[in-house]
């Protein structure tokens, strides 16, 4: 049998693996309702007072993994705009493409960007052949496109970033070049992402106007974004020596905080990217739970470490005014979204709509929705 080409990210490749990974050692709840904007498969709950909106697609995106919303509300409340992802014939991860009579070049998926209006209810393709978006505050649109629209078996999926100014205006490129590009969030007036490079190794990069990008870290994964839009939170792991972390200056580059993570608690291990900053203080998950660090004009301090049973939690997010940490684990259902009290360290598991179907055998998506770009009015 001959083996399957590494096509798509380790990013997404450890999503799928962690969507059908084993159950939490802890109880779930299915009748409470966890806080925040959230995805069960097709339906969204926490929008604008919403009960439950159904989409026309579930939010994913297989291309990026979690470095990137699966979907994300724009600042004025009108939109949601998020990531589809629709097969054009059936590809099963435990054979290889030759098993599956699968050729190079065969065309395998269509990624897009939906834009869902809450008004209306309306929910249309925004741009087909592309994934991963970011809001600006005036409500400027961010996302990568594609050379070609469809995911094809064995083709590396190539592009550039684009930005509209509004969802009716036309997109302008700001990516310098072509390559493969993940749009994460804004940092003012500055696009953050990441520019995978060959062996799928990834900079933190920094787009500050159509044709103009600059590397912000190499070989490193995005945290946050600070709440004022000046700085970044960013992490390495072992591969790059010590595990560290660093504040960088978005302006410059310049590393104004530094944290060997071999010096505090052992527990915490390494450090993931997509958490949150709010004020002083920024969330990550770690090897065993969720850290929680405090950060000064020159320094990062380990506050807390919460351990969580079970597989580890993804995209975690401060919520009720701090107080709460919410974010999703993988159980044998597809995932669970899991509330954290900060003081207590009590984690409640949940897995609201417990009959949503899978599709095409995968178990249910749970994933938190929400939108990292900076300033914005904090919640």
């Amino acid at each position: 049998m001959a083996p399957k080409p590494l096509l798509l990210s380790t990013v997404a490749l450890a999503l799928i693996a962690a969507a059908c990974g084993s159950a939490p050692e802890t109880a779930e709840r299915s009748a409470a309702r966890p806080r925040g904007i959230y995805a069960v498969g097709e339906h969204v709950f926490g929008l604008d007072g919403k009960p439950a909106v159904e989409l026309a697609a579930a939010p994913v995106a297989p291309l990026a993994g979690w470095l990137t919303p699966a979907g994300a509300p724009s600042p004025d409340g009108r939109y949601l705009a998020y990531n589809a992802w629709k097969e054009l014939r059936r590809d099963d991860p435990a054979l290889s493409w030759d098993d599956q009579g699968i050729e190079p070049g065969d065309p395998l998926a269509t990624p897009s960007i939906r834009l869902y209006e809450l008004a209306s209810g309306n929910d249309a393709v925004l741009q087909d052949g592309a994934f991963s978006l970011a809001w600006r505050a005036d409500g400027a649109l961010a996302y990568f496109k594609g050379a070609e629209r469809d995911y094809r078996a064995g083709v590396p999926y190539v592009g550039d970033v684009f930005v509209r100014p509004g969802p009716d205006a036309p997109p302008e490129r700001w990516s310098p070049e072509r390559g493969r590009y993940v749009v994460v969030g804004w940092a003012g007036r500055t696009l953050i992402g990441y520019r995978e490079r060959e062996g799928e190794a990834l900079d933190v990069v920094a787009f500050d106007e159509p044709g103009r990008m600059r590397i912000l870290a190499p070989d490193a994964g995005l945290v946050a974004i600070s709440p004022d839009g000046r700085r970044v939170f960013v992490e390495q792991g072992p591969a790059q020596g010590r595990p560290n972390l660093r504040v960088l200056e978005i302006a410059n580059a310049a590393v104004v905080a530094r944290l060997d993570l071999t010096r505090v608690d052992p527990g915490v291990g390494t450090v993931n990217y997509a958490g949150d900053w709010r004020g002083d203080r920024v969330v990550a998950s770690s090897a065993s739970g969720l850290a929680l660090f405090r950060v000064s004009s020159r320094a990062i301090r380990l506050e807390r470490a919460i351990r969580v049973q079970g597989p580890g939690l993804s995209e975690p997010r401060f919520a009720d005014a701090g107080r709460h940490v919410v974010a999703w684990a993988s159980s044998r259902h597809g995932g669970v979204l899991v509330d954290c009290e900060e003081t207590t360290a009590d984690c409640d598991r949940f897995r609201p709509l417990t009959d949503a179907a899978g599709v095409h055998g995968f178990p249910v998506w749970r994933r938190n929705l929400y939108n990292p770009s900076r300033p914005l009015q904090e919640g």
